[in-house]
């Protein structure tokens, strides 16, 4: 898994290899309203409904299940973490959440876990932390709980993380704590968390809409046909934007649906994908063009901070530039 301490690249492991072409990232112009083409609607007379690109058999099917539940079901519990009400741009540890961030997603890089579990894991540690003053000596001890806590909901049995292997990954073992008083760090964390260990992230929603198909047989792709590479490339740049996102905690006044499908348009925006929106992505993600604006234009904006100088350099996400996409 890419940690976001390893997004922000240096522009040496930004070189394109030889025979290599991916283009850039290119600048978005905040001047103006949206500079492409004004959202299609199902009245347009060229636009027709187009069948999901790369997917040869629904999800529905393979599973046997109507997954829009499952998605209803997210919507309806992403707001037990992540909501406007509950956003606390003021929280006494924000300084300092991006050191936090990405540690714990160095952790669960040496772990192996999901990228879903480190995304749950940090919204444990935001629920706890923007609620309560925690004092420093506990931060960590708290934040290795949260990955252990997350780990035991989302991960198989088999695959969560020992308890003395992360005392000794995390150096806790060295401030004198053992495994009972790390279990007494994760159930200090339940307590403060409710029990309530479903978590819903942008990450765990842009899954959703990539299983259902969010590339279409008649997008266009720099004015050409949509090739075999696309919807691959594409789940990369979500990935990325996901991990971006997750830095700061500004992220975290907006809805993890509405975030997921600002990242999806993105996403579609990094790859030159036309049209940039269309009526199926709207019924997916319940979300109009103009409902993610202004969302969309964060993401943006904060991308260009993280790489101010990609549009002169050949900077993509780490995993994409890896990619034969040619």
């Amino acid at each position: 898994m890419a940690t976001p301490s390893s997004i922000i690249l240096n522009h040496s492991e930004c070189n394109v290899r030889a025979g290599y072409t991916f283009k850039p990232i290119d600048s978005w112009d905040h001047s103006s309203s949206l500079s492409y083409p004004q959202p299609w609607t199902e009245t347009d007379e060229n636009l027709t409904d187009s069948r999901p690109y790369g997917i040869q058999e629904s999800i529905d099917e393979t599973l046997n299940i109507d997954t829009r539940d499952l998605f209803i079901d997210m919507c309806e519990r992403q707001v037990d973490y992540v909501c406007p009400s509950s956003y606390n741009p003021n929280a006494t540890y924000l300084p300092y959440r991006r050191y936090l961030v990405d540690w714990m997603s160095d952790i669960g890089d040496q772990c192996r876990l999901l990228n879903t579990t480190v995304h749950t894991s940090i919204l444990f540690l935001d629920k706890i932390f923007r609620a309560r003053d925690i004092p420093r000596s506990q931060w960590q001890l708290l934040a290795s709980a949260c990955i252990s806590v997350a780990a035991k909901y989302e991960e198989a049995e088999d695959h969560c993380p020992h308890i003395p292997d992360l005392l000794h990954m995390t150096r806790l073992s060295s401030l004198g704590y053992n495994s009972l008083s790390f279990r007494d760090g994760e159930l200090e964390v339940l307590r403060y968390v409710g029990w309530r260990l479903r978590a819903v992230t942008p990450l765990h929603i842009t899954g959703y809409f990539l299983a259902k198909g969010v590339v279409f047989e008649n997008d266009s792709w720099k004015g050409q046909r949509i090739i075999g590479k696309i919807p691959k490339c594409l789940k990369k740049y979500v990935d990325f934007f996901c991990n971006l996102t997750l830095q700061d905690y500004a992220f975290q006044q907006y809805l993890p649906s509405k975030l997921a499908a600002a990242i999806l348009l993105a996403s579609r925006v990094s790859l030159f994908i036309q049209p940039l929106w269309r009526p199926e992505l709207t019924r997916l993600t319940g979300y109009e063009e103009h409902d993610i604006h202004d969302v969309f234009q964060h993401v943006w904006m904060y991308y260009e901070e993280q790489f101010p100088d990609f549009s002169s350099r050949s900077v993509s996400p780490k995993s994409v530039v890896h990619e034969n996409f040619y």
